[in-house]
Parts: C-alpha cells; sequence; structure tokens
C-alpha cells in the first residue's frame, strides 16, 4: 500500500506527463483531428482530462462530483499555453487536497448510457475518485500517443502506459 507520499508523486507523475507532452506538441498538431482514425483533437482530449480534475475538485467542496460538467469551449482545447496553465492549477490542488482525509465520502455523478440520458449516482471516497482522474487521463494519454503518431511524431516511450503494465515490463526485462 502506498503512503500518502507516494499516492502524491503518483499523481503528480501523471501531471509531469501531461505537461512534458504539452510542449513538445505544435500549436497546429494540439487542433488537428485525424480522421477517421481519431474523430477528436489532441486539445479536446486534453481539455476532456482536465475537466475531469476539475470536476473532482469542484465536486470536494459540495460533496458531490459530477464529471459530467465539461467546458468544450474552453481555451484549453485549442492552446497549449492554457492546458499548461490548468495543469499547473491541478498540481498545485494536488499539493493541496493531499492535507485532505482521503477517506472523505463523496457522491460521483456519471452518465453511462450513450442511449438515453441516464446518470449513475455512486457513493466513493476522495482517494478512489484521485485514483480514477488519473487513471482516466493515462488512458487518454495512450489516446494522445496514437493521435501523435498519426502525424508522425513521437512521445516519450511511456506516455499513457498503465501503471500495471509498466509494471509488468520492468519485471518482463
Amino acid at each position: 500500500m502506498l503512503s500518502d507520499n507516494q499516492a502524491l508523486n503518483s499523481h503528480l507523475e501523471t501531471v509531469e506527463q501531461a505537461k512534458t507532452f504539452l510542449k513538445h506538441i505544435s500549436y497546429h498538431a494540439y487542433q488537428r483531428v485525424m480522421a477517421p482514425h481519431v474523430v477528436s483533437s489532441a486539445g479536446a482530449h486534453m481539455r476532456h482530462v482536465i475537466d475531469h480534475y476539475l470536476a473532482l475538485k469542484q465536486g470536494i467542496e459540495k460533496g458531490v462530483v459530477d464529471y459530467n460538467l465539461r467546458h468544450r469551449e474552453s481555451d484549453v482545447a485549442h492552446s497549449t499555453a492554457s492546458a499548461l496553465q490548468a495543469w499547473d492549477r491541478i498540481e498545485h490542488w494536488l499539493l493541496d487536497v493531499y492535507q485532505s482525509d482521503m477517506h472523505e465520502k463523496l457522491i460521483v455523478l456519471n452518465e453511462t448510457s450513450v442511449e438515453q440520458t441516464y446518470v449513475n449516482e455512486v457513493n466513493s471516497t476522495l482517494g478512489r475518485e484521485l485514483v480514477f482522474v488519473s487513471s482516466h487521463a493515462i488512458h487518454h494519454f495512450s489516446l494522445l500517443a496514437i493521435i501523435t503518431s498519426l502525424q508522425g511524431q513521437t512521445t516519450h516511450a511511456l506516455f499513457g502506459v498503465a501503471p500495471s503494465t509498466a509494471t509488468y515490463q520492468r519485471a518482463q526485462a
């Protein structure tokens, strides 16, 4: 089991991966949609990831996290500079939030159907939701790696790799 410090460091690692990606992608590549393979730009995926962190941050204050809240018109989807600023704010928030009780109870709202509007409401904890937003980010980072590879670019070898996959790969080496 991770200590709070180790857990915080793992979340800060996710932030650093996002920031490194943003520092190395061009304005054009960030906004380009690689249809028909991927129907959203790298910027749209990055905005989506940031939206989840923001939903958690806002939800802690109310005790209800609504992952359906999105900022689709945000500059974060179009500007790497705006996205970097958002990640800087997330990093500072993580440093603060790790002073909180990780067992703090939260209610989580999330739509789960594409056929109709249906919002699931479940009980969770702050610690569990921090794990979720980090895992969700890594999943989208793998999509970002695909988007950039379709554009002839490369990302860091571990960008978008699930931590359990990295552990498995280290054991195989």
